[in-house]
């Protein structure tokens, strides 16, 4: 609730002052200050004890606090551009950062539409003086400079950051400092926040007997981080370094507000001055303060939307005013028409509202309506987000998941209601979608999906690692799900060595294996010289199996997998099927020993179809390769991937890898390494943090196969040395992560020994029992697939098809 003090004969002036359009000599000045990526609470008039902001705090102290001011995007560009036209920036397009591009293109050209009416075209046109100072970020292009979009004088740059020195670096001089359409000598500039509050005084005192319309757009406090000794000075009591950075520049940018308003003060214009000050979205990750709000630019909870935001307009506007009712960005195009005795057009069919009514009159309350947000992933997905009064629901693709908040009880957003109130979660929703209706698609995309994703797993990943230590509770226990092996369950060729095996199931429930074989008569280590992706069938998934044709065989060594193809995991996501595998080109001659020409030259491939019958289509490139840098982990070779798709749709392919830290041909050491994509056929983004790791031992593990379960991330690894199950051979070791990124033993770490338990009551040991896969029926492990190595020899191989007791058989 807002809390006023209004004097009658206040209203009654304030009221008649609006009941007209004033004619020139009574319009007021518009000052329409900007801050870039600034905290909520990170000015005094907002709680802030660190960064002194006297400055803005008198303007607060003295005019209204919108307690609950939004921003219409949570980042820059967009924001502006709802800020300039009054429209949610999706009506035309604008959801996306523009690419730095200097080139015309016509309509195609990235940055804010030139059909769409800028708040300086309306004024322009009502005979006010317009000028744009700072950072435009709102195109490139010169017909979408401010000087061509209503404004009759720029001193700014156009993109979206620059170097408070003013250089440009390698980037052309285009994207400097200009003065309407002329670049600025850098050597003339000092500090942009200073050179940019000096020119706002030389406007005002240019133009003092005109109506203005000053647009201050600074880029402080956005990166990059610099700072003047003097502006480093107001924080010198602040020891975290990158913070007090910030703070300076938070506390030069307060100081040339003031010397605007001083300047404004001057002129005798205060009375006749409407001064706004407003962030284009919440504070920045690094160094910003959006606290007690949840989230920071970039998010639509609280912390990236909710900025400060304040009114100054003496003996118009009430003083020292706290109004906790809602506003955005959008409602000040309205505002400061109606301020400026203007009608707005019928075509610039604005979406915010007038609010002056409201804070000059008793009787009229504040607008009540839906605020709406959305962003854009690139990939034709969004987050959303609606506060309709006390109610907030946020579709975040951080979390991927529709979360409800009673801002009211809640207003930090720490309680997700939405299990509780489905019916209000629906009927938020459905405002939604008639509010999306009329948005276009993004006219360009940026960076944001990418970064969203590889921020939530950023932040998984420490959280993760906070309780790496910690053996949960529950989990999955495979060993106790294990059945006795049918015969029909053993796939075996006299005339073949096979190894490793994964299952599909068709529409049709047909069962398809693909595994790897080659010739017995060529030696065990033949698999890397002459293996090959052999297909066979069964009516179940145990077996027996039935050998069908070969899936991807050799296709020439002039192609990276053109002589062997091995160690295949086949996966069906939305309606396709994907073998993911390992293959190699090399001198083609199998050996009793190990190939290296071969081995060295292993890299990680994908094949689709839309049936497992095929045909499957190859890559012509391999979809993981080495890293160029001769120091990484995965230098000289990648191999044996295996693949999830976590809850919120991204991708974890999980590979061995070998360096060249050690002495080549064998190289090492051996490792896993992991990589995101947001599609089945990538492009993968490398983590080089190698996993299944133990403290001082090398290869400790092998094999991984990964999948998602119940919220979960789960691996089966072969345990090379009793590391992680504590026995003293080879083993199967389950673990278990949130993200795919940081593994923990699980609870019930141990699959299995080197043993086969035969439904004749024969237990088997076996010399190897490795490449563990599964076949997840509704979701679940129903079946545990492994290469089994009968002797030391290695004289032959064969699959063995585990079967698996479902999960409530064994509660």
């Amino acid at each position: 609730m807002c809390f006023r003090i209004l004097f009658v004969i206040a209203i009654v002036i304030v009221g008649a002052s609006f009941s007209a359009r004033a004619d020139a000599g009574e319009r007021p000045n518009i000052v329409l200050i900007v801050a870039d990526d600034l905290g909520f609470s990170d000015v005094g008039f907002n709680g802030c004890q660190e960064i002194p902001t006297p400055r803005l705090d008198a303007l607060a102290e003295s005019g209204v606090v919108f307690s609950s001011g939004y921003a219409s995007h949570p980042y820059c560009s967009p924001s502006r551009a709802g800020l300039l036209t009054g429209r949610y920036q999706q009506r035309f397009g604008h959801e996306a950062n523009p690419p730095h591009d200097p080139e015309w293109h016509g309509e195609e050209t990235a940055g804010m539409p030139l059909s769409e009416q800028t708040l300086a075209d309306a004024l322009k046109e009502a005979g006010y003086v317009t000028g744009a100072i700072g950072k435009w970020h709102l195109g490139d292009a010169k017909p979408m400079w401010p000087n061509r979009r209503g404004f009759d004088e720029w001193f700014g740059f156009s993109g979206g950051g620059l170097s408070y020195w003013g250089a440009v670096g390698n980037k052309p001089q285009q994207f400097g400092v200009h003065r309407n359409d002329e670049p600025v000598d850098v050597d003339t500039l000092t500090h942009l926040t200073d050179d940019f509050s000096t020119e706002a005084v030389k406007f005002v005192q240019r133009h003092q007997d005109d109506p203005f319309f000053l647009y201050l757009a600074y880029n402080a406090p956005h990166a990059p981080d610099q700072a003047t000794r003097a502006h480093l000075k107001h924080t010198e009591h602040i020891e975290y370094g990158g913070r007090a950075v910030y703070g300076a520049m938070v506390a030069g940018m307060d100081a040339g507000i003031g010397r605007v308003v001083d300047e404004i003060e001057r002129q005798g214009l205060s009375e006749k001055t409407l001064v706004i000050f407003y962030s284009d979205n919440g504070g920045r990750r690094e160094h910003a303060r959006n606290f007690p709000f949840r989230g920071h630019k970039g998010m639509l909870f609280e912390g990236g939307i909710r900025v400060p935001f304040l009114m100054n307009w003496p003996n118009k506007l009430p003083s020292g005013v706290r109004e906790d009712a809602p506003v955005m960005a959008l409602d000040l195009f309205p505002t400061v028409l109606a301020a400026a005795g203007v009608s707005p057009s019928e075509a610039s069919k604005l979406d915010g509202e007038n609010l002056l009514p409201s804070l000059t009159q008793d009787d009229v309350s504040m607008p009540k309506r839906p605020l709406f947000w959305r962003y854009s992933m690139g990939d034709g997905n969004y987050g959303y987000a609606v506060r309709d009064g006390r109610w907030k629901l946020v579709d975040t693709r951080y979390k991927d998941r529709k979360m409800l908040f009673d801002l009211q009880s809640d207003p930090y957003e720490t309680r997700d209601l939405s299990d509780d109130h489905p019916e209000r979660v629906a009927e938020l929703w459905q405002k939604v979608v008639a509010w999306d209706a009329d948005n276009l698609a993004p006219r360009w995309n940026d960076p944001h999906g990418v970064n969203v994703r590889k921020e939530e797993a950023e932040r998984t990943r420490q959280v993760e690692n906070a309780a790496r230590g910690e053996r949960t509770t529950d989990g999955i226990n495979l060993s106790a799900m294990m059945q006795p092996v049918p015969a029909q369950a053993k796939f075996i060729d006299e005339d073949q060595y096979i190894w490793g095996g994964s299952m599909v199931r068709d529409a049709d429930g047909v069962c398809h294996l693909f595994y790897s074989r080659w010739p017995r008569e060529l030696g065990h280590m033949a698999w890397v010289t002459h293996s090959e992706i052999a297909h066979a069938t069964s009516d179940h998934p145990l077996g027996p199996y039935k050998f069908v044709d070969v899936a991807l065989p050799a296709r020439g060594k002039e192609l990276w997998d053109g002589l062997c193809t091995h160690n295949p995991t086949v996966h069906k996501f939305d309606g396709k099927y994907y073998i993911y595998y390992m293959g190699n080109t090399g001198d083609g001659n199998p050996t009793k020993k190990l190939n290296y020409i071969h081995r060295n030259n292993q890299r990680i491939g994908v094949a689709v179809a839309d049936h497992p019958n095929g045909p499957w289509k190859r890559m012509d490139q391999p979809l993981i390769d080495i890293t160029p840098d001769d120091s990484a982990p995965d230098a000289l070779m990648v191999s044996n991937p295996s693949m999830l798709r976590r809850d919120d749709g991204t991708f974890v392919l999980i590979y061995k890898a070998v360096g060249k830290n050690r002495r080549v041909p064998f190289g090492g050491p051996v490792v896993h390494l992991a990589a995101l994509s947001q599609s089945p056929t990538g492009p993968f983004v490398k983590e080089m943090e190698p996993l299944f790791t133990s403290p001082g031992v090398q290869f400790a593990a092998e094999d991984p196969y990964i999948w998602f379960q119940d919220g979960k991330c789960w691996a089966i690894v072969n345990d090379h040395q009793g590391m992680f199950n504590g026995v003293d051979s080879d083993s199967l070791a389950l673990f278990e992560s949130v993200d795919g990124l940081q593994w923990q033993v699980a609870k019930s770490s141990l699959v299995t020994k080197r043993v086969i338990a035969w439904a004749d009551g024969i237990k088997q040991p076996v010399h190897r029992l490795e490449r563990p896969q599964l076949f997840l029926q509704d979701g679940e492990p129903a079946v545990l697939f492994c290469a089994a190595e009968e002797t030391e020899a290695k004289l032959h191989s064969f699959n063995v098809h585990i079967p698996l007791k479902p999960v409530e058989s064994i509660k």
